[in-house]
């Protein structure tokens, strides 16, 4: 390519501008750089005779570095190389000295400024660095804080787990064994209809010749709905008046009279509906005292209607109850 000069002042593109933001050193490294550019005498390939205004690309192939290299150390936005440092002032000092002009700077100076813009240059990235560390420290702080608030949240979700777990398991046991006591009432409730059925049909509830036939259904008589009425309304009557004479403060003897009366005249459904009220209400000791005295006085057919009535009733513990009182004054049966 063939050398052309320019209309611009010789070395215009060494006088760049300094940012005012760079390191004292750095700046004045830049200056320095600067200054040492024009001493250069460059020889153009197409000329027999050094330029005293050579490009900027000409220096940087004299100095052996690229163009935008020398750009960014010349205006100090880069930090050359300390050896491109030396060759660049062993070539200005060579060429001034050739023309008998003082450099003006010594290369153990320019190598201590170069020394002092690298120190900066590190202590601003150590300081970027620091800044940068403590920013990071303090993040992973804040995500070992939550990582043992997830932690402990977990343990407590754990901890509700099991207890769920075992208030599941507490309850499954609870099911079986409602169910297994269903099971037995169920059997006793089958037992008791049989025994009533057989009684209703004059035959011995204990008979080892006794048929193995399901229980026979027993009709309804006529007025069987109104007889319910009124069964009800008697069983009220009772409990009524039982309550009456306890707020009114009478003996226990007029009380327990009133029970023997109703177990002698009360039929099994009376009897029944009697219990199932007087539990309802609260009225627990006189329950008792009724089953025991019904248990005690009544045949053994009518222990056994009043039991099925109160089964049907939903009121099995009362069932037990009455068998037992009737058990203590008989024989327990002995099946086959």
């Amino acid at each position: 390519m063939p050398y052309s000069r320019n209309s611009r002042p010789p070395y215009a593109w060494a006088k760049k501008s300094i940012d005012s933001d760079l390191s004292p050193a750095r700046r004045e490294l830049a200056s320095v750089l600067q200054g040492l550019c024009p001493l250069l005498l460059i020889t153009p390939k197409s000329a027999d005779a050094p330029t005293h205004s050579p490009t900027q690309g000409e220096v940087a192939n004299r100095l052996k570095m690229s163009e935008s290299a020398l750009s960014r150390a010349l205006s100090g936005k880069a930090l050359p190389q300390r050896r491109s440092v030396e060759i660049l002032f062993e070539e200005a000092s060579a060429d001034a000295a050739q023309r008998g002009i003082e450099v003006g700077v010594t290369l153990d100076d320019l190598c201590q400024l170069h020394a002092e813009a690298t120190a900066e240059q590190n202590g601003a990235i150590t300081t970027h660095l620091s800044a940068d560390l403590e920013s990071a420290s303090r993040e992973l702080r804040a995500l070992r804080d939550e990582n043992e608030q997830l932690r402990s949240a977990n343990e407590e979700l754990r901890a509700e787990r099991d207890t769920l777990r075992q208030h599941a398991s507490l309850k499954a046991d609870s099911l079986r064994s409602l169910q297994r006591k269903y099971t037995v009432l169920q059997r006793k409730a089958a037992s008791l209809r049989e025994r009533v059925s057989l009684l209703e049909a004059g035959s011995p509830v204990h008979s080892p010749h006794a048929p193995a036939a399901a229980p026979l259904p027993v009709p309804r008589r006529a007025g069987y709905r109104q007889r319910t009425e009124l069964d009800t309304a008697a069983a009220r009557n009772v409990a009524r008046r039982a309550e009456a004479l306890r707020d009114d403060g009478r003996q226990a003897d007029e009380v327990l009279a009133l029970l023997r009366h109703t177990a002698d005249a009360y039929s099994p459904a009376e009897t029944a509906l009697l219990v199932v009220l007087l539990a309802q209400e609260g009225q627990e000791d006189l329950v008792r005292d009724l089953l025991h005295i019904y248990g005690r006085d009544k045949p053994d057919r009518e222990v056994l209607r009043t039991a099925l009535e109160l089964l049907r009733s939903g009121a099995p513990g009362n069932v037990e109850a009455l068998l037992l009182s009737a058990a203590q004054r008989r024989n327990p049966y002995r099946t086959a």
